[in-house]
């Protein structure tokens, strides 16, 4: 990931905003994302942080996304429209059997067979100083990056357009 995507991600400040390739690693994110998420989005080890693997792997109380009984099966099915795509690649086969063992919700999630593709939704959040947020997340394609794509996050309404303010100073 390029010094440019990450300018473009860092100036859409105050919204959140992310780039994700197909399985939800995370390239690229700016600082109201990684509070909004309350996850790091740089991994140890070399391996990317993973959207998917924060949210399947904290206690449901943690997560900071309400209502993760629809969506989290949508982020799985977006997945599985991906993983087509890379069926025997390692890497993918890796990540689908750690992330498998590491959560069971997620397991059964994928065997659903469920399919559906990045899209406009509304997600709504929870974070400990700001309170609930209702936000839009729009999926946008990057031109010469495959299977990659910038989410951006935009309050749904005024209340959650001032409590997303208030994420830059956390």
């Amino acid at each position: 990931m390029g010094p440019e995507a990450q300018g473009i991600i860092d100036a859409l400040a105050p919204r959140p905003a992310v780039v994700y390739n197909s399985r939800y690693d995370i390239l690229a994110a700016d600082a109201v994302y990684e509070d909004l998420f309350l996850t790091p989005t740089r991994a140890a080890a070399g391996t990317p942080a993973n959207a998917l693997r924060a949210l399947f792997t904290v206690a449901e109380e943690d997560c900071p996304l309400l209502f993760r009984e629809t969506e989290l099966p949508v982020m799985v099915a977006t997945l599985r429209a991906s993983y087509g795509l890379h069926a025997g690649e390692p890497v993918w086969e890796d990540f689908i059997r750690a992330l498998s063992v590491a959560s069971p919700l997620f397991a059964r999630l994928r065997e659903s067979g469920d399919v559906a593709q990045p899209g406009r939704r509304v997600k709504v959040f929870r974070h400990p100083a700001v309170g609930e947020l209702r936000m839009t997340s729009m999926s946008l394609s990057i031109n010469g990056m495959p299977e990659c794509r910038i989410v951006v996050y935009t309050p749904e309404d005024e209340e959650t357009a001032r409590r997303a303010e208030a994420l830059r100073g956390q």
